[in-house]
This record gives C-alpha cells, structure tokens and sequence, in this order.
C-alpha cells in the first residue's frame, strides 16, 4: 500500500494550524469562550473561539493575530544627584603669638642680664624682626631693699638694660619702650630672700 503525501501547501497549513492551537490564557476578558481551565476554546482551525462580549478592546492580541503590544520600557532609574558638599568651614589664618611672658632676674643691686634671660631675649628679638610693626613695652622692678628713689632709678636702669640687648640684636630702640616701677610693684613678699629675688625682675608686653 503506497503512503499517500500531502502536498506541501497542506503541511505548512496544519503546522500554522498547530501553532497557533497552542493554550491561551483568557487573561480576564470575557471576549473569549473559556474552558474549565481559563484556557480560550479554540475552533477546529485552531482559531480562538469568540464571545457574544467580543469587542476590538477586549480581544486578545494572539487569538487575532495581531502584532503584541510592545511592553513599555522601563523607566530610566532616576538618578539622584549627590548633595553638594559643604563648604569648608572658613578657617581664620591665625597670626602668629607674640612669645610667651617674659620676666628677667637680676641679682642684688644689679643690672646684668643674666644668660638665661638672654636666651629668652633673643627669641622676643627674632619675633620682632619678623613683625616689623610690633613694638614693646619694658618695665623694671626692684626688691624693697634701698630707698624709693634709689629703687626707681634701679628699675629704669633694668629696663633700659633689656632694651640696649635687644637693640644689639638689630632692633630698632624706637620700637621699645621702657619703665620703672621701683618698688612699687612686688610680685612677691619683700620679707624673704625667696620674695625679693622674684621682685627684682623686668617684664615685657607686646603693645602693638
């Protein structure tokens, strides 16, 4: 018995037949007969089975043959942009500090400078050479030891003894300004050896 062939015509028909017989989900219209399932009937081409309720808005686009909608394409991620950074906090340049307090000894009676208050003197000069419109002041002081007059002759010579040392190391004297306190100014007891050593002193103050 000889297998009769179908024509090629009738092959590509039953096989666009098959394809489109695949399931489709009702997808909630009504336009549509639904089987037991939620599975659109289809005809015996394969053809979804219309409803009474078909309309042109509640077809399905498979069942009709129709292009699918293209799906909506994502929206882009927003994107959000970073904070500005703060601005720096502004930051006042600071001037540079006069150096620290200074207070000279000198021994009884005396008007040397000592090496220590030497070493403190030159960094006042350095200081000064560096801020050109700093000026100073520089005050004597003695111990009680001697008459008021004497003291306050004892003190001016203390102070202008610092000012000579400083103008040795190029400062300009005009920019120093110097003063006796005598005995008037104690920073201590007079009644101890301990005091009066501290009571002979000169000090400087940065005035401009």
């Amino acid at each position: 018995m000889k297998t009769k062939l179908l024509p090629l015509a009738a092959v590509l028909a039953l096989a666009s037949i098959q394809a489109q017989a695949a399931d489709i989900p009702s997808e909630g219209t009504n336009a549509y007969v639904v089987d037991y399932r939620g599975l659109v009937v289809r005809d015996g081409f394969g053809g979804c089975v219309r409803s009474i309720d078909w309309t042109k808005e509640t077809a399905i686009a498979k069942c009709e043959g129709w292009e699918e909608p293209k799906p909506e394409p994502a929206p882009a991620p927003v994107v959000v942009p970073a904070p500005a950074p703060e601005p720096a906090p502004v930051v006042e340049q600071v001037k540079e500090d006069a150096p620290a307090a200074f207070r000279g000894f000198f021994d009884n009676n005396k008007t040397v400078l000592k090496d220590a208050a030497k070493e403190k003197l030159d960094i006042y000069a350095d200081y000064m050479a560096r801020h050109p419109n700093t000026n100073i002041k520089v005050t004597g002081h003695t111990d009680s030891a001697g008459s008021e007059a004497y003291n306050q002759q004892l003190s001016e010579k203390r102070a202008n003894a610092v000012k000579a040392y400083l103008e040795s190391k190029g400062i300009d004297g005009a920019r120093i300004e110097t003063a006796g306190m005598g005995e008037t100014s104690p920073v201590a007891t007079n009644k101890t050896k301990e005091g009066r050593a501290e009571n002979r002193r000169v000090e400087i103050e940065v005035i401009k």
